[in-house]
């Protein structure tokens, strides 16, 4: 999606990939087929490297010898890795003669280039400058975060975090449905509905946090544990597994015990918090 996006605005992109069939498939379009990884690298000053983690990119440039390939080259990294990772990147690339832009794609493949795409990005100010036309070829409102590249890892985990555990929750809802005779075009319906009310109440969570207004509510944390134990009990007597409403009640639970009961639900940032004893 990547090397799609930038030849049909119109660059000249070199590309290599471990699959061939892939490479060929862009080379079709118009792309520059490499052989090697080092071919790739030596093509341009600026190179986009999206692979499926850190260690797989650490294999690739160890198996074909590229530690000397860095020098002078913008790499734009959009593998996904963790704090660790991403710093440790940062360095090894500097020591070797390169800039990095450390990012993170937050959208489907078929949104890159248009209103829809969405790239968080952090590198040295002048270095993302550098890389504007670039950043703006894949998404043309692309996210600066400034210099720290850890940011695009936790940013991308935080927001993965809301979307995993909403769809997770919806498959845990699809079950007990099924397990409880209910149809799945009604439950379709009914979430339709119930998804009209999510965003305006998850920017209004975020707010309470920010401006530290978690002790206004309309709903208790004790509210919703309370609603939220009749969800484990019906989830029980069908018979579905129940690790996730377990897992959910830990959190009320823990909620409770930290002194957030007559809270809103916003509070129960207080039990994920780092600085907590």
């Amino acid at each position: 999606g990547i090397a799609r996006t930038f030849i049909q605005a119109g660059y000249r992109v070199s590309v290599w990939n471990r699959s061939r069939e892939k490479v060929d498939a862009m080379a079709a379009l118009g792309a520059i087929a490499c052989n090697r990884p080092r071919d790739a690298l030596n093509a341009s000053g600026h190179v986009v490297v999206c692979l499926a983690d850190y260690p797989t990119w650490k294999r690739v440039v160890e198996e074909h010898g590229l530690q000397d390939a860095f020098e002078g080259k913008c790499i734009i990294q959009l593998t996904g890795g963790t704090i660790d990772d991403v710093r440790e990147h940062a360095s090894f690339i500097g020591e070797h003669g390169g800039r990095i832009v450390e990012g993170a794609v937050m959208c489907f493949p078929r949104q890159l280039g248009t209103t829809d795409g969405s790239l968080l990005v952090s590198g040295a100010p002048g270095v993302l400058d550098e890389c504007d036309s670039l950043l703006r070829a894949l998404a043309p409102a692309w996210t600066n975060l400034g210099d720290d590249v850890a940011r695009p890892a936790v940013l991308s985990r935080a927001l993965t975090a809301g979307i995993v555990t909403s769809l997770v929750g919806l498959v845990n809802g699809i079950a007990l449905c099924r397990a409880g005779g209910i149809s799945l075009d009604i439950y379709l319906q009914q979430i339709e509905k119930a998804d009209a009310f999510l965003p305006e109440e998850k920017c209004r969570l975020i707010k309470a946090v920010r401006d530290g207004h978690t002790e206004e509510t309309e709903a208790s944390i004790r509210t919703w544990a309370e609603a939220h134990q009749t969800i484990h009990s019906v989830a029980g007597t069908l018979g579905t597994n129940l690790v996730l409403q377990d897992a959910v009640r830990a959190v009320f639970e823990e909620g409770h015990r930290i002194g957030l009961g007559d809270q809103d639900l916003s509070a129960l940032v207080g039990v994920f918090a780092s600085d907590r004893e």
